[in-house]
């Protein structure tokens, strides 16, 4: 049986809104785009290269939440049409289709970025390094995001309904008006895995504080790690927080589905941004591209050896606390 979508009538259905929310979503496909390609190409060029640092589970991950991005972004004109036309025209079907790749790639990219993360704070907290390098276990985790669109379909099933996202009345086409499966997942994200990433990042910061001390080194470069930690987690809580607020109102209007299906966007600005201050050899790689030129060898090696430099420097603060 289908749930029907319910939408209050709104000043915000008028042709000049939607005509609004159409041109907003096209300002941002490009630099969108842009930002993930660019991430995309830096990650490329770095595998490429000779003196790449980048482990191999957190290249998976960069490419396969750079990847969910892509696709992502690719469903935004489906979205834009019909925002500028104000009614949906391609029928119930298709806007199941869009609703669910959005959902899943959504959801893969946030996974994505959260296990490189968990994959530094089991190396450096736990001294599991091992399993993390274990291909089984890097496969395990690249699975792991389909497994919540497959509980989705197994309750749907069970209670033996399903929600049709075309409102036929109002020819919309949202994600979460009336799913309160997709609203359950959401809330678990926000109020689960958002908390736990920032523990991750304060149990790691704290272990390489405590080695530091242990072995008399400077902490310099742990205050420069827990600047990084915290942009990480501002930027992040940021690109969230607001949409999944909106997500779990009930009874909205379209206006106010408008204004959520665009906050729920927001984090495929923000990852890509997030990988760059994660990753250090994706950042350096990201820099030389910008300034490849035929007079700027000198000055790409310098910033490549800098870069190595700081990189020994947190792999010997997690190889001491693997070997205590």
């Amino acid at each position: 049986m289908s749930a029907m979508n319910e939408t209050s009538s709104s000043p915000c259905t008028v042709s000049n809104y939607l005509s609004l929310c159409a041109s907003s979503k096209l300002l941002l496909l490009v630099p969108g785009f842009g930002l993930n390609i660019f991430i995309l190409l830096s990650l490329v060029s770095s595998l490429l290269g000779r003196r790449s640092k980048i482990k191999k589970n957190v290249a998976m991950f960069i490419l396969g939440s750079t990847s969910c991005n892509l696709v992502n972004l690719s469903l935004w004109p489906l979205t834009i049409h019909w925002q500028h036309h104000g009614r949906w025209l391609l029928g119930a079907r298709m806007c199941d289709v869009m609703v669910g790749a959005k959902h899943l790639t959504s959801s893969a990219s946030f996974q994505y970025i959260s296990f490189i993360t968990f994959s530094i704070y089991l190396t450096v907290v736990c001294g599991w390094g091992p399993l993390v390098n274990s291909r089984v276990f890097l496969a395990l985790q690249l699975i792991f995001p389909l497994l919540p669109v497959g509980l989705m379909e197994l309750i749907e099933w069970i209670q033996g309904s399903s929600v049709d996202h075309l409102d036929p009345v109002n020819l919309t086409c949202f994600s979460f008006i009336n799913d309160e499966v997709m609203r359950i997942l959401m809330m678990v994200k926000t109020a689960l895995c958002l908390p736990l990433s920032l523990y991750f990042y304060a149990h790691i910061l704290h272990t390489i504080v405590l080695s530091a001390k242990r072995t008399q080194r400077s902490q310099r470069s742990n205050v420069h790690l827990a600047k990084v930690f915290s942009l990480i987690s501002l930027i992040t809580f940021t690109a969230h927080v607001p949409g999944a607020v909106f997500a779990l109102m009930k009874h909205t209007s379209v206006c106010q589905e408008m204004v959520r299906d665009f906050l729920l966007d927001l984090p495929l600005l923000s990852s890509p941004v997030i990988l760059l201050c994660m990753n250090k050899e994706l950042r350096n790689q990201c820099l030389l591209l910008l300034r490849r030129n035929p007079n700027s060898d000198s000055v790409n090696t310098k910033s490549i050896s800098n870069t190595d430099e700081q990189h020994n420097k947190l792999n010997m603060v997690e190889t001491d606390k693997i070997q205590r």
